[in-house]
């Protein structure tokens, strides 16, 4: 139980500040508060993080109310790769994440807070089943 405790801990804090609150510091990534060392193994490393964001994307998909939004704006495939690369670095992975900001990726979208909640909640159930 603890195991999960501290992954929707991670999972939330991510969210929360949209997958992009992280400082450098001596070229190493900080997230805000400080995750275990371990934090990117917790997970199952790059692979486990992979299937997590697989299950997100496969349960961002199955819900109407944000489905379109990912199908409109962006490969899917290419979404899925860089949301890994992103929560690798967010877990103290050495990875080079490719994509844009957080600000400018969302920055013309206009989500909705009933939109952000339903990927919040497609991301709790895509870590309660894999």
């Amino acid at each position: 139980m603890k195991i999960v405790t501290k992954l929707l801990m991670t999972l939330g804090l991510t969210l929360i500040f949209s997958m992009s609150v992280y400082a450098q510091e001596g070229g190493k990534t900080k997230t805000l508060p400080p995750l275990d060392s371990d934090a990117l193994e917790q997970w199952g490393g790059e692979a486990g993080v992979r299937n997590w964001v697989e299950s997100l994307f496969y349960y961002i998909m199955l819900d109407n109310r944000i489905n379109h939004i990912f199908r409109e704006f962006g490969n899917i495939e290419r979404q899925i790769f860089l949301n890994t690369q992103l929560e690798q670095l967010v877990l103290g992975g050495d990875v080079e994440y490719q994509g844009a900001s957080m600000a400018a990726a969302h920055a013309d979208l206009g989500i909705t807070v009933t939109q952000f909640n339903a990927v919040v909640e497609a991301a709790y159930l895509s870590l309660i089943h894999i």
